[in-house]
C-alpha cells in the first residue's frame, strides 16, 4: 500500500483504489477501447463515447452527458471498451494524467482512461474530488517511456480513506456550492458595462477558485469540522 498523500482519521474507513466485486469502496475498474475506424458500422451510432481530450476542455465540470463521436452497438461490441453506468468515476491515465469526471448517462470511453465504480461506502463525487485533491500524488507516479502514463498497478497501491456516507454528501455539498459560486463570474463578465468591473469580476473569481483549491484537501483529510461548516452554508442558504 503506498503511503497516503492526505493524512486523514484513522476512524475513516481505509482501503486502497484496487477493486473487488464485494469491496465497500471500489467494486470495478474498467479501461476503455477505440472501435475500428475502418469500420463505418461502428460509427456515428448512439452510444457516448469519451476521450481525455474532451475531459481537458471542460471548464471545472465535473460531470459529462455529451460526447464529440458516438459509437453503435456493434462499435461496442468488438471492442474491448464497455457501457459504463451513471455515475462512473472516470480518471484520465495520459494525456493529460488525473483529469476526472463522472458520466452522467450510460457512456464508453477510449483506452485513455481508467474507470471507476464505487461500492456502497463510496460516492462517486467523493472520488472525484479526492482525485482531483491528489492529483499531485498522481503525476508524480506516473511513468512512461514516450509520455507519462498512470498504470493500474501503481494507481491501486493508493491508500484512500472516506468518512461516513453522511459526512461525503456534506463534503460534496460544500464543494459543489463553492464551485456554484466560484462559476457565477463567468455569466456575471457578460453584464459588465466597463473593463473595471469586468476586472473586478474576474479577480473575485480567482479569489473564490483559490479558496475552493484549498478547502478541497483540507475537507477530504479531516482537517476541518465538516459538520460546523456545513451548518454554516445552511443559514447563508437560508
Amino acid at each position: 500500500m503506498a503511503e497516503p498523500f492526505l493524512e486523514c482519521p484513522k476512524n475513516w474507513v481505509h482501503g486502497t483504489l484496487e477493486p473487488d466485486p464485494k469491496s465497500p469502496l471500489i467494486r470495478r475498474v474498467d479501461t476503455g477501447s477505440t472501435p475500428s475506424t475502418r469500420r463505418e458500422d461502428y460509427w456515428d451510432g448512439m452510444i457516448p463515447w469519451l476521450t481525455p481530450k474532451e475531459v481537458t476542455g471542460l471548464v471545472d465540470g465535473l460531470f459529462v452527458s455529451q460526447t464529440e463521436r458516438m459509437i453503435t452497438e456493434a462499435g461496442l461490441a468488438n471492442c474491448a471498451a464497455k457501457l459504463l453506468p451513471p455515475g462512473t468515476v472516470m480518471l484520465t491515465k495520459r494525456a493529460p494524467v488525473g483529469a476526472v469526471v463522472v458520466n452522467a448517462v450510460p457512456m464508453a470511453t477510449n483506452q485513455g482512461f481508467l474507470n471507476f465504480q464505487c461500492g456502497p461506502l463510496l460516492r462517486p463525487l467523493y472520488l472525484a474530488y479526492w482525485l482531483r485533491s491528489n492529483k499531485p500524488y498522481l503525476d508524480l507516479v506516473a511513468n512512461g517511456s514516450t509520455y507519462p502514463e498512470l498504470y493500474r498497478g501503481d494507481l491501486f497501491e493508493f491508500e484512500i480513506a472516506v468518512p461516513p456516507v453522511d459526512l461525503q454528501e456534506k463534503i460534496i455539498q460544500i464543494l459543489s456550492a463553492l464551485q456554484f459560486v466560484a462559476l457565477m463570474g463567468l455569466p456575471l463578465e457578460q453584464s459588465v458595462t466597463s473593463p473595471e468591473e469586468m476586472l473586478a469580476i474576474q479577480n473575485q473569481t480567482r479569489r473564490l477558485a483559490t479558496i475552493r483549491d484549498e478547502i478541497l484537501p483540507l475537507l477530504l483529510s479531516g482537517q476541518i469540522d465538516i459538520c460546523r461548516v456545513s451548518s454554516a452554508f445552511l443559514r447563508v442558504s437560508q
